[in-house]
């Protein structure tokens, strides 16, 4: 394409094959901007969808994340028999609806007799399915039977998330876990923020057989200092899980995946001063001839040279007179 954006993965890939070909300025400019990058600038955009079977609870869970998700998901609510996205060629349909969706993480509840309420989170790559891992849900309860507490949070807000346990760090498949969840709920890049800004915080706790979901309003309260005193309350939704299943990416996948943009080319001899700017250093190579040059003389050197002159003509003067012994040679 031309005037292709150079942050992008690579503008001739399996995305412009799919997608209809642009035939206005407008439509080549949408295309671009589904395209992947190197450096996402918003929000992954999360794909909320029910399998063949579900069941109230998922329903209610579902709903729930779709609050937390607010402004940044796309919640399907008709069941979708084809996808089983961990049998070959289940994929397919949720890689369609990711499509249409322009969506980066899906979240699919499914509920079967051997797998009761089983949420599976995962991502896509190039509207690709990249990795996913099955939880296993028990002892949901709802934002609702919390009642008022998280009034104050601002749906769709950026969350702190905090996971605490070993397993996240030693066990492979919980840092998968890990990794996928801060993925969904972390919500868009920010480079800084407000600290009243922060009014939630999700806590995920490892123990040995399951992991406890929590999410906490933060209340802020005066501390008699500049910081104040901080303070939690549950929220909302809350519920346990196990990991079931899990699939990771291809090594050769997951390399174009986690490509960084290569840093701007350093100039030599160039340094950014906060106070002064671009500063620059210059190399003269060694001058010859100087010595030589005529150059303009300070005055106290001119009167130095004048009181020797005026010193060695008296001295002429008082020889001449005989005042003074001749040198022996």
């Amino acid at each position: 394409m031309d005037g292709a954006d150079p942050t992008m993965v690579d503008p001739a890939s399996t995305v412009n094959m799919i997608l209809k070909k642009a035939k206005t300025p407008l439509g080549k400019r949408t295309l671009m901007k589904k395209a992947p990058k190197l450096v996402e600038n918003d929000g992954k955009m999360c794909l909320m969808l029910h399998g063949g079977k579900s069941s109230q609870v998922l329903k209610d869970l579902v709903t729930d994340l779709g609050v937390l998700k607010k402004g940044e998901c796309h919640k399907m609510t008709r069941k979708n028999d084809g996808i089983r996205p961990f049998e070959g060629g289940g994929e397919t349909s949720l890689e369609f609806f990711a499509q249409k969706a322009d969506a980066g993480a899906f979240v699919l509840a499914t509920h079967q007799k051997k797998r009761p309420d089983c949420l599976t989170l995962g991502r896509f790559f190039d509207y690709h399915l990249f990795d996913m891992v099955e939880l296993c849900v028990t002892n949901y309860k709802g934002i609702k039977e919390f009642g008022g507490v998280g009034a104050q949070a601002v749906l769709g807000s950026k969350p702190c998330m905090v996971f605490l346990g070993d397993k996240f760090e030693t066990d492979p498949r919980m840092k998968l876990t890990k990794n996928i969840l801060t993925d969904v709920f972390r919500g868009r890049p920010a480079k800084r923020i407000n600290l009243k800004g922060v009014d939630r915080v999700i806590v995920c706790t490892a123990l040995e057989d399951k992991v406890m979901f929590r999410q906490c309003a933060i209340h802020y309260k005066k501390s008699g200092t500049r910081m104040p005193k901080v303070e939690l309350e549950e929220m909302g939704p809350r519920f346990d899980f196990s990991v079931g299943r899990t699939q990771e990416a291809p090594v050769d996948v997951k390399k174009h995946a986690y490509a960084k943009p290569k840093g701007a080319r350093k100039v030599k001899n160039v340094e950014q001063d906060t106070l002064e700017g671009k500063v620059g250093r210059l190399y003269v190579e060694k001058q010859t001839g100087l010595e030589d040059m005529g150059m303009m003389k300070m005055k106290g050197l001119k009167r130095e040279r004048r009181e020797r002159a005026e010193e060695r003509d008296d001295a002429k003067k008082r020889k001449a007179a005989g005042l003074e012994p001749e040198d022996d040679e």
